[in-house]
């Protein structure tokens, strides 16, 4: 337990002391709004849909980013562990596109002492071909948070760290030192991670809401040239897949659906 601990803090301070250094490319302010609602279908299952509307505060005119609509299964296998399945739809206004993606997420709860719980996670993601960045997509986190919220306005503050594995996607122009093209491939590889400080409030016993703020940064952790984004054509000076960096400020307000016998919407459990 205390391994897994000390783990959890290493790659975090890892993150935030060398992520500076990984990092190029100037930050994006976004605002996203959220809505969530979860109903329990039985005492082990819940479905649960979502919507996030994401702004450009740092552009006139608080133009929309995107879109964001997505419905998830969610099943407790045991105490700690618990397994999700969903899919998720990302308009995107200012290109005409609208993006899919299946989910499939595994995560497992560990109480650290007293106070303190560690969820880590893992999440596969099968992208549709509006997508250009990316076909598929591996999403390792660990989250840090209280087993019991705080008294002070029933707040539950928790940090959260996320790193994102690419697979395939649109190819990119790799170039030698003297402008010749080597190769067009597609930049498999860790190139994003997200670090999350979250408060949540418990305004009453359905509803909920999330304060929280998001650093995203995009990198090259790789070990080869060829797996590279934010790569400059030095023909045209154009650069390829730039990092998106962004400073996220975020709402999100949640309501849970009670069923009136308690359990759950549906007469089985599993």
């Amino acid at each position: 337990m205390k391994t897994n601990f000390l783990s959890f803090k290493l790659v975090l301070l890892f993150f935030l002391i060398g992520g500076p250094q990984l990092v190029q490319g100037q930050y994006k302010t976004r605002l996203w709004s959220s809505f969530n609602v979860r109903a329990p279908l039985t005492d082990k299952l819940d479905v649960r849909a979502s919507y996030i509307k994401s702004l450009k505060i740092d552009e006139p005119g608080l133009e929309t980013s995107f879109n964001w609509f997505a419905a998830a299964l969610t099943y407790q296998l045991t105490k700690d562990w618990r397994m999700q399945l969903g899919s998720a739809w990302m308009e995107l206004p200012s290109s005409g596109r609208t993006t899919h993606r299946w989910t499939m997420e595994g995560s497992h709860r560990i109480r650290l002492d007293r106070r303190f719980t560690l969820r880590n996670s893992l999440q596969l993601e099968a992208h549709n071909d509006q997508e250009p960045r990316f076909d598929y997509r591996v999403i390792m986190g660990s989250r840090i948070g209280l087993r019991k919220r705080l008294d002070f306005l029933g707040v539950a503050p928790s940090l959260n760290y996320a790193l994102f594995f690419n697979i395939g996607g649109d190819p990119i122009r790799y170039f030698s030192e003297s402008g010749e093209e080597i190769i067009r491939k597609p930049s498999n590889g860790l190139h994003r991670g997200r670090l999350m400080a979250n408060f949540n409030f418990k305004l009453s016993k359905p509803i909920r809401l999330s304060v929280y703020y998001i650093n995203q940064h995009e990198f090259n952790l790789v070990f080869s040239e060829t797996n590279k984004i934010n790569v400059p054509n030095p023909n045209t000076g154009r650069i390829q897949r730039p990092f998106n960096n962004q400073h996220i400020i975020g709402f999100a307000l949640s309501y849970q659906i009670k069923p009136l016998n308690g359990d759950g919407f549906l007469p089985i459990n599993f």
